[in-house]
């Protein structure tokens, strides 16, 4: 982690709880990253000289007069050809014991495309899944979300997907993955030799369960750079963003927020529209096209998750019992 030069350091926590601490100060600004007694953070509340932090690790053992240091920059993903083949992990660092990445620094988490300069999206993308393709047919720049139970093996088909699928790059966002999955995933794209078109970004159950809010926006600034700067037609595949929302929760409750329909945060809609609508088609030809697993609980579509999903998507896809 790189620090501007004469950032202040803190040494005083006026309030911590599950996931979040809070500091006073005036020089901080709105996502910035954060040190705090070893740990990443990011400001996520400001209120007057009230500064409150997202600590991705959680604040388990951290005193209140642990030291911490403001990095001056949100959270950046460097990008290049070089990161085809490769896996990272929340924070855009190899987790797959190669090299580091050199490129340029992309914040991530930027606006979607005004919508003046998308093209009306007509271009089939074949995902090489009959069911999909034949009967629910995706274009390229579509967002649409992928229904199944905890229980049944959407992994497998969403690794079957990016194998088949007629796309230019696919960017796997892997969010609160057994440690199986995320190696079965490793092997099938090693043994089917597609490493060179698969960007993988991936938070198992073992890393902190708030890193998973980092995922979808390091996958979709890298997709962005492939679709915007070599046109390239990129297909996304996010699995799951009900864990993703799960920890949406966690810190909206633990920072007093007025909760909505099944304890979730009143923001759920805008949270999930700011990454479905990064799927576009541009004139110049890139695209990007959204694939999101959901799993339901029960079955229950009227969940809050899946019920905002529905919304902002474009169709959906059930995987049947």
């Amino acid at each position: 982690m790189e620090y501007k030069a004469f950032q202040p350091i803190f040494s005083k926590i006026t309030r911590i709880n599950k996931a979040t601490c809070e500091l006073r100060s005036t020089r901080a600004g709105y996502e910035e990253l954060a040190i705090v007694h070893g740990r990443m953070a990011q400001v996520v509340k400001i209120m007057g000289d009230r500064v409150t932090l997202q600590v991705f690790a959680g604040t388990d053992g951290i005193p209140t007069n642990a030291e911490g240091i403001f990095t001056g920059r949100p959270p950046v993903l460097k990008v290049s050809k070089e990161l085809c083949g490769r896996f990272f992990n929340a924070y855009g660092e190899p987790i797959d014991n190669g090299s580091t990445i050199e490129g340029e620094e992309r914040v991530i988490g930027g606006p979607s495309v005004n919508p003046t300069k998308r093209k009306q999206p007509s271009e089939l993308i074949a995902t090489g899944i009959a069911g999909i393709d034949l009967n629910n047919t995706i274009v390229t720049g579509q967002k649409i979300p992928f229904f199944a139970d905890p229980e049944q093996p959407y992994n497998q088909i969403m690794a079957d997907v990016a194998l088949r699928a007629k796309a230019d790059r696919i960017i796997l966002g892997g969010i609160g993955l057994p440690n199986d999955d995320y190696l079965f995933y490793k092997h099938i794209f090693e043994n089917a030799g597609a490493l060179d078109r698969i960007v993988s970004f991936i938070n198992t159950t073992e890393d902190p369960s708030i890193e998973r809010l980092l995922i979808p926006d390091m996958v979709l600034t890298a997709a962005e750079y492939f679709a915007v700067e070599h046109n390239e037609k990129v297909l996304v595949l996010l699995t799951d963003l009900t864990l993703y929302c799960d920890a949406l929760s966690i810190v909206s409750n633990n920072m007093d927020q007025i909760s909505s329909k099944d304890n979730m945060p009143a923001s759920l809609y805008s949270d999930l529209a700011r990454h479905y609508e990064k799927a576009v088609q541009l004139p110049e030809g890139g695209s990007i096209t959204i694939i999101a697993v959901t799993t339901l609980s029960d079955g229950d579509i009227t969940h809050a998750i899946p019920d905002n999903t529905g919304y902002i998507t474009e169709g959906q896809l059930f995987l049947r019992r």
